[in-house]
Protein backbone atom coordinates (compact mmCIF):
# COMPACT_ATOMS: atom_id res chain seq x y z
CA UNK A 1 0.00 0.00 0.00
CA UNK A 2 1.13 3.66 -0.91
CA UNK A 3 0.35 7.15 0.07
CA UNK A 4 -1.19 9.26 -2.44
CA UNK A 5 -1.00 12.83 -2.48
CA UNK A 6 -4.24 14.70 -3.98
CA UNK A 7 -4.69 18.61 -4.62
CA UNK A 8 -7.92 20.73 -5.56
CA UNK A 9 -6.97 22.98 -9.23
CA UNK A 10 -5.56 25.69 -7.65
CA UNK A 11 -3.40 23.75 -5.08
CA UNK A 12 -4.53 25.81 -2.10
CA UNK A 13 -6.47 22.52 -0.69
CA UNK A 14 -3.97 19.21 -0.91
CA UNK A 15 -4.33 16.35 1.23
CA UNK A 16 -2.99 12.84 1.72
CA UNK A 17 -4.98 9.61 0.68
CA UNK A 18 -3.29 7.19 3.07
CA UNK A 19 -2.91 3.33 2.34
CA UNK A 20 -3.58 3.46 -1.20
CA UNK A 21 -4.20 -0.21 -3.19
CA UNK A 22 -6.60 -1.41 -5.68
CA UNK A 23 -8.27 -4.14 -2.90
CA UNK A 24 -8.50 -0.57 -0.09
CA UNK A 25 -9.87 1.65 -2.88
CA UNK A 26 -12.75 1.18 -5.39
CA UNK A 27 -12.10 2.65 -8.71
CA UNK A 28 -15.16 2.87 -10.71
CA UNK A 29 -16.69 5.51 -13.63
CA UNK A 30 -20.57 6.77 -12.68
CA UNK A 31 -22.69 7.59 -15.36
CA UNK A 32 -25.76 8.91 -13.46
CA UNK A 33 -27.37 12.45 -13.90
CA UNK A 34 -26.21 13.68 -10.32
CA UNK A 35 -22.49 13.37 -10.51
CA UNK A 36 -22.71 15.39 -14.10
CA UNK A 37 -24.52 17.76 -12.78
CA UNK A 38 -22.11 18.45 -9.71
CA UNK A 39 -19.14 18.57 -12.10
CA UNK A 40 -21.12 20.88 -14.31
CA UNK A 41 -22.43 23.22 -11.43
CA UNK A 42 -18.42 23.12 -10.50
CA UNK A 43 -17.30 23.84 -13.95
CA UNK A 44 -15.25 20.92 -14.30
CA UNK A 45 -17.14 19.29 -17.11
CA UNK A 46 -13.93 18.82 -18.92
CA UNK A 47 -12.85 16.46 -16.51
CA UNK A 48 -15.82 13.97 -17.12
CA UNK A 49 -14.81 10.69 -19.23
CA UNK A 50 -16.70 10.26 -23.04
CA UNK A 51 -20.38 9.58 -22.08
CA UNK A 52 -20.20 12.09 -18.68
CA UNK A 53 -18.95 9.18 -16.77
CA UNK A 54 -17.44 10.39 -13.52
CA UNK A 55 -14.31 8.98 -12.80
CA UNK A 56 -14.58 8.07 -8.78
CA UNK A 57 -12.24 6.41 -6.43
CA UNK A 58 -14.74 5.10 -3.60
CA UNK A 59 -12.46 5.40 -0.44
CA UNK A 60 -12.60 4.91 3.75
CA UNK A 61 -12.96 8.86 4.86
CA UNK A 62 -10.66 7.68 7.60
CA UNK A 63 -7.76 7.55 5.15
CA UNK A 64 -8.41 10.54 3.63
CA UNK A 65 -6.19 13.69 5.56
CA UNK A 66 -6.31 17.25 4.46
CA UNK A 67 -2.66 18.68 4.75
CA UNK A 68 -3.44 22.63 4.00
CA UNK A 69 -6.36 24.74 2.97
CA UNK A 70 -9.21 22.93 4.80
CA UNK A 71 -10.66 26.18 5.62
CA UNK A 72 -11.74 25.92 1.79
CA UNK A 73 -14.01 22.86 2.44
CA UNK A 74 -17.67 23.48 1.54
CA UNK A 75 -20.48 21.46 0.22
CA UNK A 76 -23.75 21.37 -1.53
CA UNK A 77 -26.52 19.09 -2.29
CA UNK A 78 -28.64 19.31 -5.45
CA UNK A 79 -31.67 18.39 -3.50
CA UNK A 80 -32.74 18.31 -0.27
CA UNK A 81 -32.33 14.66 0.12
CA UNK A 82 -29.40 14.57 -2.28
CA UNK A 83 -25.79 13.47 -1.32
CA UNK A 84 -23.62 16.11 0.33
CA UNK A 85 -21.12 16.90 -2.52
CA UNK A 86 -17.84 18.23 -1.07
CA UNK A 87 -15.39 20.61 -2.99
CA UNK A 88 -12.77 23.15 -2.41
CA UNK A 89 -14.22 26.55 -2.35
CA UNK A 90 -11.45 28.50 -3.94
CA UNK A 91 -11.78 27.23 -6.91
CA UNK A 92 -15.03 24.80 -7.24
CA UNK A 93 -12.62 21.59 -7.96
CA UNK A 94 -15.06 18.86 -6.66
CA UNK A 95 -13.21 16.27 -3.62
CA UNK A 96 -15.93 13.90 -2.87
CA UNK A 97 -19.45 12.62 -2.38
CA UNK A 98 -20.79 11.16 0.96
CA UNK A 99 -23.92 10.00 2.39
CA UNK A 100 -25.45 12.75 4.87
CA UNK A 101 -23.89 10.65 7.68
CA UNK A 102 -20.89 9.61 9.05
CA UNK A 103 -22.64 6.39 10.25
CA UNK A 104 -21.57 5.20 6.56
CA UNK A 105 -18.05 4.99 5.85
CA UNK A 106 -17.67 6.20 2.54
CA UNK A 107 -16.08 8.60 0.48
CA UNK A 108 -16.13 9.07 -3.29
CA UNK A 109 -13.39 10.91 -4.03
CA UNK A 110 -12.69 12.76 -7.40
CA UNK A 111 -9.98 11.18 -9.15
CA UNK A 112 -8.95 14.38 -11.11
CA UNK A 113 -7.91 15.61 -7.37
CA UNK A 114 -4.40 13.38 -8.49
CA UNK A 115 -1.37 13.53 -10.32
CA UNK A 116 -0.69 9.57 -9.69
CA UNK A 117 -3.51 7.43 -10.61
CA UNK A 118 -1.44 4.00 -10.99
CA UNK A 119 -2.34 2.74 -7.70
CA UNK A 120 -5.88 2.63 -8.01
CA UNK A 121 -5.65 -0.03 -10.53
CA UNK A 122 -7.89 -0.31 -13.30
CA UNK A 123 -11.80 0.75 -13.34
CA UNK A 124 -13.55 -2.06 -12.26
CA UNK A 125 -17.42 -0.43 -12.10
CA UNK A 126 -19.33 1.33 -14.34
CA UNK A 127 -22.71 2.45 -12.65
CA UNK A 128 -25.71 4.34 -14.02
CA UNK A 129 -24.88 3.64 -18.03
CA UNK A 130 -28.24 3.91 -18.56
CA UNK A 131 -27.74 7.56 -18.24
CA UNK A 132 -24.84 7.49 -20.33
CA UNK A 133 -24.57 10.10 -22.75
CA UNK A 134 -23.79 9.19 -26.28
CA UNK A 135 -20.41 7.87 -26.28
CA UNK A 136 -20.47 5.95 -23.18
CA UNK A 137 -21.32 2.13 -22.40
CA UNK A 138 -24.25 0.88 -22.35
CA UNK A 139 -24.32 -2.02 -19.92
CA UNK A 140 -23.39 -1.75 -15.76
CA UNK A 141 -20.32 -3.72 -15.05
CA UNK A 142 -18.73 -4.37 -11.46
CA UNK A 143 -21.28 -3.06 -9.62
CA UNK A 144 -21.24 -6.98 -7.33
CA UNK A 145 -17.48 -6.19 -6.91
CA UNK A 146 -18.56 -2.86 -6.05
CA UNK A 147 -20.84 -3.40 -3.05
CA UNK A 148 -19.03 -6.22 -1.98
CA UNK A 149 -15.56 -4.20 -1.38
CA UNK A 150 -17.94 -1.33 0.09
CA UNK A 151 -19.37 -3.94 2.54
CA UNK A 152 -15.78 -5.68 3.43
CA UNK A 153 -14.26 -2.17 4.08
CA UNK A 154 -16.95 -0.80 6.14
CA UNK A 155 -16.71 -3.73 8.18
CA UNK A 156 -12.92 -3.79 8.94
CA UNK A 157 -13.35 0.29 9.89
CA UNK A 158 -16.68 -0.56 11.91
CA UNK A 159 -13.91 -3.09 13.85
CA UNK A 160 -10.80 -1.24 14.16
CA UNK A 161 -13.01 2.17 14.75
CA UNK A 162 -12.42 4.21 12.34
CA UNK A 163 -15.58 3.48 10.94
CA UNK A 164 -16.49 7.68 11.68
CA UNK A 165 -13.28 9.19 11.68
CA UNK A 166 -13.67 11.85 8.40
CA UNK A 167 -12.28 15.57 7.27
CA UNK A 168 -15.99 16.15 6.34
CA UNK A 169 -18.04 15.20 9.49
CA UNK A 170 -16.90 16.39 13.19
CA UNK A 171 -16.92 14.36 16.43
CA UNK A 172 -20.03 14.41 16.78
CA UNK A 173 -21.01 12.85 13.10
CA UNK A 174 -22.72 16.55 11.78
CA UNK A 175 -21.34 18.00 8.60
CA UNK A 176 -17.73 20.73 9.26
CA UNK A 177 -19.88 23.04 7.17
CA UNK A 178 -23.24 23.34 6.70
CA UNK A 179 -24.63 21.66 3.26
CA UNK A 180 -26.06 24.35 0.84
CA UNK A 181 -28.81 23.40 -1.70
CA UNK A 182 -28.70 24.50 -5.15
CA UNK A 183 -31.23 26.79 -6.59
CA UNK A 184 -33.78 25.72 -8.73
CA UNK A 185 -32.16 27.69 -11.62
CA UNK A 186 -29.12 26.16 -10.96
CA UNK A 187 -30.43 23.07 -10.87
CA UNK A 188 -31.86 23.09 -14.43
CA UNK A 189 -28.63 24.19 -15.96
CA UNK A 190 -26.47 21.79 -14.28
CA UNK A 191 -28.98 19.38 -15.16
CA UNK A 192 -29.01 20.17 -19.50
CA UNK A 193 -27.23 17.81 -21.06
Amino acid sequence: MTDIAFACACGTLKGVLHEVSPTSVCHLMCYCKDCRAFARHMGHAEALEPGGGSPIVQVLPARIEITEGAAQIACLRLSPKGLHRWYAACCKTPLANTPGSARIPVAGMWRPLFDRTDAFGPVVAYGFTKAALPGGPRKDRGLSRMLGGLLKRSLAAYLNGTARQSPFFDATGAPVVAPQVISKEARKAAYAD
